[in-house]
């Protein structure tokens, strides 16, 4: 006998016409549905399952054992989930993610839902109050309202990859008994979780690909940064219905898909549809949720999320999502990292650190490489180097070809039940030590060596097992060189012109030819953007931002500025010149132009090289700094090689 939808509750019904039809008016009855509209009728029957103690007494949890999987909701259909509650108590700092939600419908064996707990109720790093309209942490209770219809059975179950007993979870799964059958194509509830530890790649993170026929409502993210920057936001959502090239739907920034903006500049809330769970400056972690209720998103054939981790995928970051969307079955089999892979990170190895795999190791009796999957996210690459040893030896590392004078170098190192103590020494002299015995393997806090001296182009760090044990270990998972910068903070300062602009695209002071680009008179004087303008002496330790550029000129946006200074050479030679701006900028020597730039941008050393052929004798070397709006810098350096024959002053000009 054919069936007729007025035979189903509303619920179903509009879940069904939207995946059999898909109109505009069938998507508004799906926002009702989600936004509170009633299935109760005469042909339903609500019932709860829960952790009551069935004995009468008050225990009314279950506990569950490490390694152990807990089925707590089993129902024969046809039926309709209206609400899922829960509560637990852990002594696993990372239990949200250890513990693993699997939702299973009918008869499949591959979960519609396996989710971590934490990512699934809104937020994997830890517990935070939120209260969204259909996921939420409320108050130390966990809840769920997305409606998860079923014909056959549903199967809900906890699985404990931790390696601690869950002592307590407590829980309510709330449905309706529905006494029709429902139709065969009924859309079922589905979610995924998706993590990238370290989004190196050039290509969009891809929080979930969908096959079928289905709807998506909404998500939840999670990440990261490795240097604690929020410039990972700039990145867009690019979603693809139906196998386009093309996505269809193309935004403008994290923050604004979550329907916020300025990197979240007011804080945490929670709406309805949207809102920011977790904004933790000191480390970049950002949590928030998108909810796609009155703007849910059909596909026919396919769907496929995916987001930028950064303008143009620049920045590395730890980026997570749990997707929800519900879709005709059968489902694409989605992947689950195991457990250690899935906690949140500990300690961030910083973006240019350099894998100890690839460093250039000397004097080691014992070394080989090492999972460190099994451990957790943390090991840049998943393994360390591994050195084995009596106290006494050593093994060294060789940091050939530099180019400056000093380095800063950070350590990323591992400690353990066997790993030892050591001591890094540096041109004979011990600078730092390391103490890695520790209860169980764990990524020690980053070791800091500030001002090491190179000698002939080159670092060598000696490590020294120091500790008691006749045999003991000592990993190293990363190191980061960074050059202890002398940028030139000599110069003489004219400004502000005008910088005339259309649009960011628009911009034509840095184009326009100033009377500095004439003439180096110290004893000028110009017009200026607000009068007349000179120039004045900058000397100091500041470069970049803490120049003040901004406070200096009045407006500070939309205006252009001039930094000289004089480079005497005893012969001929070209030197690399290392520059970074906020905005754009012109490079100028002896009033020739060598580099022009024009962007908007975040200042940073050394985000670009000009090779500046200087001639013997005093050089003319001349910025050009534009700035649009915002931030107002730029750095400049000759690299330490280069520059030992050099001197650099700000008063000399080269003679006619």
């Amino acid at each position: 006998m054919k069936r007729k939808l007025r035979d189903l509750p509303a619920g179903l019904i509009v879940l069904f016409i939207l995946l059999t039809t898909g109109s505009c008016r069938q998507r508004l009855l799906l926002s009702e549905l989600l936004s509170g509209g009633s299935i109760i009728t005469e042909k339903a029957k609500m019932v709860q399952v829960s952790s009551y103690d069935k004995t009468g007494g008050n225990n009314d949890r279950i506990n569950v054992h490490a390694g152990d999987t807990a089925v707590f909701f089993q129902a024969e259909g046809p039926g309709l989930i209206s609400r899922i509650w829960m509560t637990i108590d852990s002594r696993d700092p990372a239990a949200h993610r250890s513990l693993l939600l699997q939702i299973f419908w009918d008869d499949e064996t591959d979960p519609s839902v396996e989710v971590p707990l934490g990512d699934f109720f809104g937020c994997g790093f830890g517990y935070q109050h939120y209260c969204a309209q259909y996921t939420g942490m409320s108050s130390g209770g966990y809840y769920c309202y997305f409606p998860m219809p079923f014909r056959k059975k549903a199967r809900m179950a906890l699985v404990n990859q931790s390696t601690e007993e869950l002592y307590a979870f407590y829980f309510h799964v709330d449905y309706y008994r529905l006494n029709k059958k429902m139709q065969a194509r009924t859309p079922y509830f589905h979610a995924h979780w998706a993590r990238d530890i370290r989004t190196t790649s050039d290509k969009n993170f891809t929080a979930v690909e969908a096959e079928g026929k289905g709807v998506f409502v909404g998500m939840n993210f999670s990440g990261q940064p490795y240097n604690n920057s929020l410039f990972y936001l700039e990145g867009d959502e690019m979603i693809y219905v139906d196998h386009e090239i093309k996505p269809s739907i193309h935004g403008t920034g994290f923050e604004d898909y979550f329907t916020s903006g300025w990197y979240f500049k007011n804080g945490t809330f929670s709406a309805p549809y949207h809102g920011l769970v977790l904004l933790d400056e000191s480390n970049g972690r950002v949590t928030a949720y998108r909810h796609h209720i009155p703007d849910a998103i059909p596909f026919e054939k396919s769907l496929k999320v995916t987001y930028e981790h950064g303008h143009g995928n620049e920045s590395v970051a730890d980026f997570s999502t749990t997707c929800y969307w519900y879709q005709v079955e059968p489902h694409k089999p989605q992947a689950m990292l195991p457990a250690p892979l899935r906690k949140p990170l500990s300690r961030p190895v910083a973006p240019r650190a350099i894998d100890s795999r690839d460093l250039n190791w000397m004097e080691a009796k014992n070394m080989y490489e090492e999972d460190m999957t099994l451990f957790g996210p943390d090991w840049l690459g998943g393994s360390q180097m591994a050195f084995v040893g009596s106290p006494g030896e050593h093994f060294t590392l060789s940091i050939p070809e530099l180019e400056e004078d000093y380095y800063n170098i950070t350590i990323y190192a591992t400690g353990g039940p066997d790993y030892g103590k050591l001591e890094v020494i540096s041109n004979n002299s011990t600078i730092a030590s390391i103490e890695g015995n520790k209860p169980e393997i764990i990524p020690l806090e980053a070791i800091h060596l500030n001002h090491i001296a190179s000698n002939d182009n080159e670092i060598r760090l000696v490590f020294k097992f120091t500790g008691p044990a006749e045999t003991q270990k000592a990993g190293i998972d990363a190191i980061l060189i960074e050059p202890v910068r002398n940028f030139i903070t000599d110069w003489q300062l004219i400004g502000p012109f005008d910088n005339p602009r259309e649009s960011d695209d628009l911009r034509y002071g840095l184009d326009t030819p100033y009377p500095p680009e004439r003439e180096i008179d110290f004893s000028g004087s110009y017009d200026g953007k607000n009068g007349q303008v000179h120039w004045e002496g900058y000397s100091g330790d500041g470069a970049g931002y803490a120049m003040g550029l901004n406070k200096r000129y009045q407006p500070s946006e939309f205006i252009i500025s001039y930094a000289y200074t004089g480079i005497y050479t005893p012969e001929d030679t070209n030197v690399p010149l290392l520059i970074g701006s906020d905005d754009g900028l012109k490079v100028f020597l002896n009033k020739q132009e060598l580099y022009r730039y024009l962007q908007v941008n975040i200042c940073a050393p050394d985000q670009d090289t000009v090779m500046l052929p200087l001639r013997k004798g005093w050089n003319e070397l001349l910025l050009k700094a534009e700035n649009n709006f915002g931030g107002y810098a730029f750095f400049a350096r000759i690299p330490d090689a280069h520059r030992k024959s050099l001197l650099i002053n700000s008063h000399k000009i080269r003679k006619k």
